[in-house]
């Protein structure tokens, strides 16, 4: 009993000294600052560390609840219907659990060893193995229906964030003059709008990475892509929020939730099959993408983020910073590059748009090359 009580002494001690160096305040706050000394008080209220971790999660199982209850079967299918897009899938096959743990692991095409061993634990034949897997796949894959139900949760997501940013951010000064995100750091009074506006679209991004792990609805690098991107999106928001950059925050929320929604709408118009709208949508979805992406953040916020915070505030976390706004600039830039490579193909070949940013498993080829014999 005592070595258990001295382990666990031990185990807390090294957890204490990682948490010290993790957290420490020459790297997180500007120089001469502590994190005692940025306590809420009366008259200030300030960004608290375990608001973060908690609220975002706790509201994302409403979000889902909302997602998978509400939205996707009382309004999305619903509409999906109305608009003539089936929902209709081959059946699965039989039961095999050999081949189902090859279809998991590897999809609906496997190695050939693996392939001969399942077949053989299974008594199929090769051939007959093959055919199961495809079989499998067909009956899981996303369709159409599928796409227009998750660009509408999507699209309906934005939306409100849009509008609600907007309403909510329209007279906060630092949104029209950024210099006021640097002035007086970090002693930034957090209003209620702005702790509602940061937590509640954290626990969208929870709620849609939770969602896409328990009913995955893409194939698997898909999946983990956008795993990946919703995470990272989580890591941005947790790190401004940690060091008090919620105002500049705020403006990159804003300057990045409107251009999709109108390329999400434009996708489930083409789905439903109205290809004129759907074009009209996109130009649409285009103009604000540049106007947002390619304008506005590159050429009126990042400016300012360079040039003018490092006069208020110069630590290594807000470089960090910095840099991580700098990742975001160039993906929207790559971006921009195979959005202006689609419409120019689309112009040139006189064919539909295709937005390349999200293939969809009905649109893959590589799983349908093999014949059914």
């Amino acid at each position: 009993m005592t070595q258990y009580f001295t382990n666990n002494t031990m185990m807390g001690e090294y957890i204490r000294q990682v948490s010290d160096a993790f957290w420490r305040p020459d790297f997180w706050l500007p120089f001469g600052l502590r994190w005692e000394d940025l306590q809420s008080t009366g008259d200030l209220q300030l960004a608290e560390f375990s608001d973060v971790w908690t609220y975002p999660l706790l509201f994302s199982i409403i979000f889902v609840l909302i997602q998978h209850l509400i939205l996707e079967p009382l309004v999305l299918s619903p509409l999906a219907r109305a608009a003539g897009i089936s929902n209709w899938r081959p059946p699965p096959p039989p039961p095999n659990t050999a081949l189902e743990v090859v279809f998991l692991q590897h999809g609906s095409i496997a190695p050939e060893a693996v392939l001969m061993k399942a077949s053989r634990t299974s008594n199929l034949s090769v051939r007959q193995a093959e055919r199961w897997l495809r079989a499998r796949h067909k009956a899981t894959r996303i369709n159409k229906h599928d796409m227009f139900v998750n660009n509408g949760v999507t699209a309906i997501m934005h939306s409100a964030f849009c509008i609600s940013g907007w309403i909510l951010m329209y007279n906060k000064p630092w949104v029209w003059n950024i210099t006021l995100c640097w002035q007086n750091y970090p002693y930034h009074n957090l209003d209620v709008e702005v702790w509602w506006y940061y937590m509640v679209i954290l626990a969208s991004f929870w709620a849609v990475t939770i969602s896409e792990i328990v009913q995955p609805r893409r194939k698997v690098d898909g999946r983990y892509k956008i795993i990946f991107h919703h995470l990272c999106t989580v890591m941005l928001l947790t790190f401004s929020w940690i060091c008090h950059f919620t105002r500049i925050g705020t403006v990159v929320l804003l300057v990045h939730e409107c251009a999709d929604i109108p390329l999400l709408i434009a996708k489930m118009f083409k789905y439903s099959g109205w290809e004129k709208v759907s074009n009209v949508l996109f130009a649409v979805f285009l103009v604000l993408w540049l106007v947002t992406r390619c304008g506005i953040y590159p050429f009126w916020v990042m400016p300012r983020v360079f040039f003018e915070s490092t006069t208020y505030m110069m630590m290594p976390s807000a470089y960090l910073f910095f840099t991580l706004l700098t990742a975001l600039l160039i993906v929207n830039q790559l971006w921009t590059v195979l959005i202006l490579r689609v419409l120019f193909k689309a112009l040139l070949q006189k064919t539909p748009l295709k937005e390349e940013r999200s293939t969809t498993e009905s649109e893959d080829k590589d799983e349908d090359t093999k014949k059914d014999d």
